[in-house]
This record gives C-alpha cells, structure tokens and sequence, in this order.
C-alpha cells in the first residue's frame, strides 16, 4: 500500500460507512514537538500541517481499533523553537500533563531530538520517535545502550545518507559528466547546529576517502544571511567545490545570491535547503545551475508526488513541500504500527514499530535494528541529488532515478 490513505481504507473501510457513534470517544493522544516559531519555523509548520492531515484521514475511515474498539487519533502540537531548553519543557509538559499515548520527540531540529531523547528511559511504557532529523549522534547513541534506548526510533534517515550523495554525485560528474574537479578541494559553509556539523563531518569523511581535500570550514547562526565573509574567505581559498547546509530557507537565499553577485565560480552542493518551497520561490534566476540533496520529492516528473501535492493542495491551500511529504510519511508510520498492533500495550506497540514494513509515496520504511534508522538504498529510502535547471529541479544522479543530465551553469 502506497500511502497512509490506503492502509486506513484497508482496516477501515467499513466503519466508514457506519455513523460516528461507532468510535470511541477517547481518542489516541499523540504528542509532536516542533518549531513552529524561529528560523525554522516553515519546516515545523508544514510537518504539522502533514500530520493533520494524517489524522484527519485516519478519523474520517473510522480511526484506529485499539483492543476491539475503534478510537480516532488526536495529535497534540507543542513549539520547540529550534531549542533544545524549549524542547525539554514541551516534551516534558506532553509526557506528565497532556499524559499522551506517544511522542515524536522533535520533528525537525537535531539537537531537540539528542536532548529530549534522554527523557526515554524514564518513560518506558512510551514509544518515542523523531521527525526528519538526520544526525547520526542520534543513532550511535541507540546502537551503543539499545536498552536505554529501546524505545527510541528514528524514522528520519543520518547524515551519512546526505554523504553518500555528495560523493556519489561528484563521483559521477567527474566521471561520466567529465566536468573538470580541478585540484579536488572543498570548502564547507553550515549552520552552528548538530545538523549543520554532522552533515559536514560525514560528508568530508566522504570525500576524503575518495581523495578531496579540505579548503576550510565556515560555521554561521541558524538564519544567517550576511555571507560576505566568508565569501571573501572562500575567495582566497578558491575551492573546486562548496557545500552550504542550512535548515533556514533566507540563508540559502542570500547565499546563492551573495555567490552570483560576487562572480564567484565554483560547483556548489546545497544540503537540504535547495528544495525548500521558500528557497525556490525567494532565490530567484541565481539558484539556477545549484547542485541540491536530496530530491526526494519530485512533483514536476513523479506522478505520485504530483497526485500527494494537487490532493493536499486542495485542503491547505498552500503550495506542497517535500516537509509536507516527509511528515505525511513519518505521522503515517506511527499510524502503520497501531494498525498492527491493535494495542497500546508498550511491549506490543514497540514490537510492531521494530517490524515496519512500510510504503509511502517517498520510499519503503523498514528499520534497521540495531540503530532504529531506516534503512537506505534503492529496495528501501533513496537520495537521489538534483540540479536546478530553468528554475525546476531535475533529477541527475543516480542514473536510475534521473530526469535530466547535468548542464554546465
């Protein structure tokens, strides 16, 4: 079954079509951190939005049969702020006072995720999940004290995913692109955030092992959008390539914009900004020749994509984001494992997150069960890495997942 909307109509159909009356008025409380004020903040409210969305289909086909009776599900949204602190607070306030069922413990924002995740061990009898976090921090601390941490899950991919793309791509351009990687230097521009750092340190870890070398590392506040800096920097360094991970749109923004009206001349990998709705519409005629990871979501050239954006379209009437598509994806794999648990008993519930087996319209969800990440590859989740071309991502690499060929800026 390809998206949430199938499984409900597989185990709900039939209540669908019976009155109301037929559903417990005691609904599942599901608790969601997020950032849905700060730098951020689009990425916070567009998985909120997903997530509405996947309870009100949930409801609408009847809900969820929890030990015999049917119970609609209910999420409960707090504000991390991109802060950890604030995080804590929120997480603690679900957990003791709104007393829910379950919690995605930070839907967007690494260092949210790494603190809150310590709250798991006093909360045994309850399945904690994050968002698209991506540090690997998260999953070596659940590989190294799985008892500590067995009931933490990680649906969103690591960093090293991100690296295995940056590698691949410029493995792939230099070699059957022919596009020349000069001295094989590159120079890393991030965020101050665990993101920002476990991206660049996966990624350089990467490409040294393919026999790139650093040309320097420039970290900047979460929202930066004064780069003048260390553009002059990266001047003086003249690297063959440039990597920019951000989580705030304006920054990417500024950037791309900062790097064209200097002239400057180099490949340039966005990490994951690039599809970001507010970086595509803000960026203008400068974002296009950018090298972007990942493209996930593809509405221009993937049917699925496109149906997933005109369905959502219609009820939220905004334009649909992969953030969109990355929470539909991940509130749907708690809603999976309910389905097939049919219980809120932990033990149970817990097992059946471990036997995920899940398809949406992104990819195959099945959990690695020693890091509780998804596991990565074509079977599975795949990163495929795009280039903007006419003002539209097309897919470049790898080859089995790309709609165009790389065209020199």
């Amino acid at each position: 079954m390809s998206t949430l909307r199938n499984v409900a109509m597989a185990t709900g159909f039939a209540l669908f079509m019976c009155s109301s009356a037929a559903v417990a008025d005691d609904p599942i409380r599901i608790g969601a951190i997020a950032p849905l004020s700060g730098p951020a903040a689009n990425l916070g409210v567009s998985m909120k939005q997903a997530f509405e969305i996947v309870a009100k289909e949930v409801n609408a086909a009847g809900g969820v049969e929890i030990d015999g009776k049917r119970r609609t599900v209910s999420f409960l949204f707090e504000d991390s702020q991109g802060k950890p602190e604030v995080g804590l607070a929120a997480a603690q306030k679900l957990l003791t006072r709104d007393n829910v069922d379950a919690i995605y413990h930070s839907l967007v924002a690494s260092s949210v995720a790494l603190a809150v995740m310590e709250l798991a061990p006093s909360f045994p009898d309850k399945l904690f999940l994050s968002g698209q976090n991506v540090s690997i921090q998260i999953a070596r601390k659940i590989a190294a004290d799985p008892k500590k941490y067995a009931n933490v899950w990680k649906p969103g991919w690591n960093s090293d995913a991100y690296a295995a793309t940056v590698a691949g791509l410029l493995a792939s351009l230099e070699t059957d692109a022919k596009v020349d990687v000069g001295g094989k230097t590159v120079a890393f521009i991030v965020e101050d955030t665990d993101f920002g750092a476990s991206n660049q340190d996966d990624i350089l870890k990467a490409l040294t092992a393919a026999g790139w070398k650093s040309a320097g590392v420039e970290v900047v506040p979460v929202g930066n959008s004064d780069f003048y800096p260390q553009l002059a920097k990266l001047t003086a360094a003249k690297p063959d390539v440039v990597v920019s991970v951000f989580t705030a749109a304006n920054s990417g923004i500024a950037l791309v914009k900062q790097i064209k009206e200097r002239g400057l001349k180099f490949l340039h990998i966005a990490v994951p900004y690039g599809n970001y709705t507010e970086f595509m519409a803000g960026a203008g005629p400068e974002k296009n020749g950018l090298l972007s990871a990942p493209l996930i979501y593809d509405p221009v050239n993937n049917p699925a994509h496109r149906d997933f954006a005109e369905r959502l379209k219609t009820q939220l009437n905004v334009r649909i984001s992969q953030d969109h598509a990355l929470g539909y994806c991940i509130g749907s794999i708690m809603i999976d494992a309910l389905n097939r648990a049919k219980t809120l008993e932990f033990e149970k519930l817990n097992a059946a997150m471990a036997a995920t087996d899940f398809k949406c319209m992104l990819g195959r969800w099945v959990f690695d069960p020693k890091t509780h990440s998804p596991r990565m590859g074509a079977e599975y989740l795949a990163l495929p890495a795009s280039q903007i071309q006419n003002g539209e991502h097309r897919a470049i690499w790898p080859a089995t997942a790309a709609t165009s060929a790389y065209q020199a800026p």
